[in-house]
């Protein structure tokens, strides 16, 4: 035993002392077989009282909000004449896009004109079989009959206008045009691209990446510890080391039958633009608190013999304490045995448990 215990000791000593840059260590007490030096240098950590809530940890995937993006389409045929945006670029409300030429906006334009002229035709003819009739040149029925030729060139000229509105075009031209201001995160056309009205593919997506939401999976065990409301830290692979805080907003009912995963969504303010779409990123939710208890850093709990210990520093004196680990959430463990306060190591905490333990 007295080597086991020298073995130990010197284990210790080269942990806590080389470590350090020092060379000497002060000789342990006579009554305290852990070497005062060490026990200086020994890290912990208090017993607090903690809620205690189920933590889940999801993965998810950042994406732009539906209802802060548009898709721009061409509601007309024809072969790209300039692009003036790329992909990742920000664009205010009404700043071009791309400019088309297009036969089909020549033929709208033409279709307008001469609806145009009809209609001053129509107007110059019913005025004039009005005269006629005033001096008994023309019957009713020719007033009549001008009447209705009016109302049918000024009908046609009232639709060839509102088709000239919708496709905004103008001499053979059309001027593609973002309609929200955001970023470009999607474009499929390059310069001299033909373009097809019936085509279903955008070819521009604006977002308003100023909100962004993230759409993570849940497992089917762990549906039940997911509710509306409950907060989320969220992480991503570009800042590690920052969390991002929020809310579930929504949890979508239906299970995806392939990954047998269910969708819930988190709506995350992105003032900086930190958040881009399509990063991937983790999720701890903290669920609805179960009541409070104390707890300890789970790297301080000592497994000898199936039963659980601590080691707590209490006026630079060490001991051992037999606990309970009543449940595990994260890093955290909740215990009993223990008092709130009190300061339990978390470094080399079984060699010492060992030294303390050996006589």
């Amino acid at each position: 035993m007295k080597a086991l215990n020298f073995f130990f000791l010197t284990t210790l000593t080269v942990l806590f002392v080389t470590g350090c840059g020092e060379h000497t260590a002060e000789a342990p007490k006579s009554d305290n077989p852990v070497p005062d030096s060490i026990i200086a240098k020994a890290e912990t950590a208090p017993v607090s009282l903690t809620d205690i809530a189920e933590s889940v940890k999801l993965n998810g995937k950042i994406e732009p909000s539906e209802s802060r993006q548009a898709k721009v389409y061409a509601l007309v045929s024809g072969r790209i004449k300039s692009l003036s945006v790329e992909l990742g670029d920000y664009v205010r409300q009404g700043q071009t896009l791309a400019v088309l030429q297009s036969t089909e906006v020549a033929n709208v334009g033409n279709d307008l004109a001469t609806a145009g002229s009809n209609l001053d035709i129509a107007k110059k003819n019913f005025e004039s079989t009005q005269q006629l009739y005033k001096s008994n040149l023309a019957t009713e029925r020719d007033v009549t009959t001008a009447q209705l030729e009016l109302n049918k060139a000024n009908s046609e000229y009232n639709r060839a206008k509102q088709v000239a509105s919708i496709t905004g075009g103008n001499n053979a031209v059309y001027t593609l045009t973002a309609p929200i201001s955001g970023t470009v995160i999607e474009k499929t056309i390059t310069n001299n691209s033909e373009v097809r009205q019936d085509n279903n593919n955008a070819l521009f997506t604006v977002a308003d990446l100023s909100t962004v939401w993230i759409i993570a999976s849940v497992y089917e065990s762990d549906i039940n510890k997911i509710r509306i409301g409950d907060n989320v830290l969220v992480n991503t692979l570009a800042s590690p080391d920052k969390n991002y805080p929020g809310k579930i907003d929504k949890i979508y009912d239906v299970l995806d039958p392939q990954s047998r995963t269910m969708k819930v969504r988190i709506s995350m303010p992105n003032p900086q633009n930190e958040l881009k779409p399509e990063m991937f990123a983790t999720l701890m939710v903290r669920g609805k608190s179960e009541g409070k208890a104390l707890a300890i850093p789970s790297k301080a709990v000592v497994l000898d013999n199936s039963l659980q210990y601590v080691v707590v520093k209490k006026d630079k004196q060490l001991s051992t304490k037999p606990i309970k680990v009543l449940k595990r959430v994260g890093d955290l463990s909740f215990v009993s045995g223990l008092e709130e306060g009190e300061q339990v190591v978390t470094n080399s905490q079984v060699f010492l448990f060992q030294a303390l333990n050996t006589k």
